[in-house]
């Protein structure tokens, strides 16, 4: 290779350092020594640590750094410090190459002129250094992660309950301000609500050494108790007495009220379906009562007395079936008959009815915003919630005071105080507003709770808010209340907005035509007593009836008749199959055939499709909305 005058001048300034004596001191140390020229080519490299880097003397001669270790980027640390020593500057660099640690210096090689004719370096073997360091920073770190960090209050303390070291977790878990002012506290004194309880625990571990599982009460430093679950374990001296403890605690607050919840919710379910199963069969004597007594009206149309007598049996059905009605909207088991409506408009329909209902010493206004929007709710759920809301309202005014009720067009972002990203979203908010005596913050949290009142005994039933939350929740909303004692209380209801356009306006009722009726219906009802009624009457307006008791005696009568049958009518909940899989069964034989759907509440009761809906009656239900629903349904 030939090299201009520069290269020389760098071949002889390097000569002596291949003299014998240095190749042997360079042989027995972890080093290696380097020169390069202005191209950046190895010209010299010597040094014991040449067997870690892979090579030899002569492997590396001529050679560039890129040509001997194509894994180095350009822009590494190493391939930077030669180019800065071209430029006149030395750079003291650690550096990892083919898995060795390397603690290097590179600085400008100059001739006997100080031009810069090229690098010389060198470069130690740092590695084991290396490893110990690396080693401990990450046990350092680990200690750290494990304790610092840990989701647990840690810390030491003396048998008298004097704190030695504590961890970060536990100065927030207690809310001091560092650790230092939390070493100055006693964790009997101080800390333990009960210092009778941590005696107790240190008994234990004085006797077992350790413990786990103690369930006591710490006080943070505001005077906020807290549950915390403590395991802890005694260091013993040389004599065998208890030096000192170690301890771990877990903040159980959260973890115990949320037991408390879900024991709540399972109470409400138990609560839940028993009265969806009261309801159910006191629905079915309802319908009886009150199909019965609508027959008897018809047939005493010329005794005004009687027919006043059959009309309170009617008007007294009707109540209990609202009562009922209220218990299956808390249980969730009514089914929802939603339509999209204009909330100003349905709140403006009934201002009169709310009127007297308040009586004269409550003063009632209305605030309605312009262009609402719309929501989709079951109208006479929407109107039980106005009412609801309404009579607690009176309730809390006994001797008068004013009630306003307020729409108005909201968006919730994604986060908004205690709801989250799931409540985000355009929203109708309906805002009822009391000067009544107020909520106690005690009774706030349970107002919503079903059976509970603060009402005496037999004047409440303790559905009214709890018939609300539930067909708020039904909706998709969610509510808040804001009340205090003696300063009334304000109850907003969100209702989702919907962008569908309003629903034409579902016609009145429609008179019972007069024309006989020809067409054959398959009757499946469980119960006797009202299937005999439904069975009568149908029968008394023309139409031939196939009656059935459950899923099996209805199949047969459909292999029987088959073509015949023009409409099914069938209770939801039989003692076999229910309705809906007898629908689906007989309409997967005969597709043309038509259904009616009734029971005393909801619930799928098996539907393989829960998006196929057919007209549904709940009980009890007058028999003439029984035979407009019939000849609606036919004439399809």
């Amino acid at each position: 290779m030939t090299v201009g005058d520069p290269e020389r001048k760098a071949s002889r300034s390097v000569a002596g350092l291949k003299s014998d004596s240095l190749n042997s001191l360079f042989e027995t140390i972890p080093t290696i020594l380097w020169t390069a020229d202005t191209r950046l080519h190895l010209t010299s490299v010597v040094g014991g640590g040449l067997g870690a880097a892979g090579g030899t003397a002569d492997d590396f001669a001529g050679a560039t750094l890129e040509q001997l270790f194509p894994n180095l980027s350009p822009s590494s640390e190493l391939v930077r410090a030669h180019g800065r020593a071209l430029e006149g500057v030395s750079t003291t660099i650690r550096a990892e190459l083919l898995g060795r640690a390397l603690h290097a210096r590179v600085e400008p090689l100059r001739d006997l002129n100080g031009q810069i004719i090229g690098v010389i370096g060198t470069a130690h073997d740092d590695t084991e250094h290396h490893v110990i360091e690396k080693a401990l920073r990450l046990s350092e770190e680990s200690y750290r992660g494990l304790i610092e960090r840990a989701p647990f209050a840690i810390c030491q303390s003396t048998v008298s309950g004097q704190l030695l070291q504590v961890n970060h977790t536990m100065v927030e878990m207690l809310g001091y301000e560092s650790e230092t002012d939390l070493l100055l506290a006693s964790l009997r004194e101080n800390i333990h609500s009960n210092p009778a309880r941590y005696d107790e625990f240190l008994a234990e571990v004085e006797r077992k050494t350790l413990c786990q599982g103690f369930d006591c009460q710490w006080v943070q430093r505001d005077g906020t108790p807290i549950d915390v679950t403590v395991a802890g374990r005694a260091l013993r001296d040389l004599n065998g007495e208890v030096s000192h403890l170690e301890i771990l605690a877990e903040n159980t607050t959260e973890k115990k009220l949320l037991e408390a919840q879900l024991r709540q919710g399972q109470k409400i379910q138990a609560v839940g379906q028993l009265a969806a199963g009261i309801a159910h069969d006191f629905n079915n004597l309802l319908s009886v009562i009150s199909g019965e007594s609508e027959m008897l009206q018809a047939e005493t149309s010329e005794n005004p007395q009687l027919r006043r007598r059959i009309q309170a049996i009617q008007t007294a059905t009707e109540q209990a079936g609202k009562l009922t009605k209220q218990l299956l909207a808390f249980t969730r088991m009514q089914i929802l008959q939603s339509k999209v409506l204009d909330l100003n408009a349905v709140i403006a329909g009934m201002h009169q009815m709310l009127v007297r209902l308040l009586g004269e010493m409550i003063q009632i206004s209305f605030l309605p915003a312009p262009g609402l929007g719309r929501i989709k709710v079951d109208p006479s759920q929407l109107e039980q919630v106005l009412m609801n809301l309404a009579v607690n309202a009176r309730d809390a005014m006994p001797q008068g005071g004013s009630l306003r009720i307020e729409t108005r067009s909201t968006h919730i972002p994604g986060s908004y105080g205690q709801y989250s990203l799931e409540h985000s979203g355009e929203y109708i908010a309906l805002i009822v507003t009391d000067t009544g005596h107020g909520i106690e913050p005690d009774t706030q949290s349970k107002i919503f709770d079903p059976f509970f009142t603060t009402k005496p005994l037999g004047q409440g039933t303790g559905l009214g808010l709890s018939v609300v939350y539930s067909v708020v929740k039904q909706c998709g909303g969610f509510i808040e209340v804001q009340s205090a004692p003696g300063k009334g209380a304000v109850f907003t209801l969100y209702f989702p907005r919907v962008s569908e356009l309003e629903e034409e306006k579902a016609a009145g009722p429609q008179p019972v035509t007069a024309e006989k009726c020809s067409e054959t219906i398959l009757l499946a009802e469980d119960d006797a007593m009202n299937r005999e009624l439904y069975v009568e009457y149908l029968r008394g307006l023309g139409y031939r009836v196939l009656d059935a008791f459950d899923d099996e005696s209805a199949l047969a009568l459909a292999g029987r008749h088959g073509l015949e049958i023009d409409l099914l009518v069938t209770d939801l909940m039989m003692p076999k199959a229910g309705g809906y899989q007898l629908a689906e069964r007989l309409q997967k034989s005969f597709p043309a055939l038509k259904v009616i759907l009734i029971s005393g509440h909801f619930d799928d009761f098996g539907a393989s499709d829960p998006s196929k809906t057919w007209p549904f009656l709940q009980k009890p239900f007058p028999l003439r909305v029984l035979a407009q629903k019939i000849r609606a349904v036919l004439s399809q």
